[in-house]
């Protein structure tokens, strides 16, 4: 494994004038002045998050456009954060951000909140191969709600309204997982048909909803839980279930709670650190790359 230690990150980022240089650097290295044309190396402004042109006097900010361009909360912090995120196994609460950092919950919750939304520009193109689909459920159950949040639970119909969100999982076996949360208005073979390519061979269980696949795509094998069978030669969904398993650790165990609205934020952190797991390095320069494309 590639690892990025804590020695690694505090050597290369002691403090905010290195953090700067490191954005300078990845937006635009070999720059030429847009205003003279000068390709004279831009000197850093003291006391500024800018370089200048040395000819022209002409200012650029590495910060501008990004997540970082009106914070008041040092980069050392963002950096360090995006550090956590990517070295922990099931990530970092905002609680803990919030005591490490020395700032308020909500700050923290918002600082957590930006860092997935860099990780989700992590684009997956439609999976191909071999690709194992299932689907999970998240959130609490009845049997652990207070009186008074059940209550709320049923309508007007004294129907127990399900307070549970699905997500559906696609990882090939070379590897690549994508995710998408299963709100209304998506059949469950619409959302393969979003995810999968066509030339793909499919493996899921016997759920209805994948019934009929077979003629859109290259096989689709399935295996019949409900009749205790959960491998058959190649056919298994077992590494998306190992997916579940981690997913479902890091809410349950990292964060505690999850709001539907932002489960796919959680989603795709979950699936990138999957996915870069060998990669700890990696993972740190590639959501950097995220702040500035």
């Amino acid at each position: 494994m590639n690892k990025y230690t804590i020695n690694q990150f505090r050597k290369a980022y002691p403090d905010d004038d290195a953090c700067l240089d490191k954005l300078y650097q990845l937006r635009y290295a070999n720059l030429i002045c847009p205003k003279c044309d000068s390709d004279k190396p831009f000197k850093r402004v003291k006391n500024r998050r800018s370089y200048q042109c040395p000819a022209c006097g002409f200012q650029i900010y590495p910060t501008k456009g990004t997540p970082f361009e009106k914070t008041r909360i040092p980069l050392t912090h963002w950096f360090y954060l995006i550090f956590l995120q990517t070295t922990t196994r099931n990530g970092v609460a905002a609680k803990e951000v919030e005591r490490q950092l020395e700032v308020c919950y909500e700050t923290a919750l918002r600082m957590c909140h930006q860092v997935k939304r860099l990780i989700s520009n992590e684009k997956i193109e439609k999976l191909t191969g071999l690709v194992e689909t299932d689907e999970t459920y998240v959130g609490m159950k009845a049997a652990n709600m207070t009186k008074k949040k059940r209550a709320s639970m049923i309508d007007a119909n004294n129907t127990f309204k399900d307070n549970k969100t699905g997500i559906m999982g696609f990882v090939s076996r070379d590897g690549l997982v994508k995710t998408e949360v299963m709100f209304p208005g998506k059949t469950f073979k619409e959302r393969v048909r979003d995810n999968v390519s066509n030339e793909a061979f499919l493996i899921t269980d016997s759920h209805i909803g994948y019934q009929g696949l077979d003629i859109e795509y290259a096989g689709h094998e399935t295996v019949n839980h409900d009749a205790g069978e959960y491998k058959r030669d190649q056919w298994h969904v077992n590494t998306i279930e190992g997916f579940w398993s981690q997913l479902k650790r890091t809410l349950k165990g990292t964060h505690i709670h999850c709001d539907a609205k932002y489960l796919q934020l959680y989603a795709d952190e979950v699936a990138f650190r999957y996915m870069q797991r060998n990669n700890q390095a990696g993972m740190f320069e590639t959501i950097l790359s995220h702040v500035v494309s």
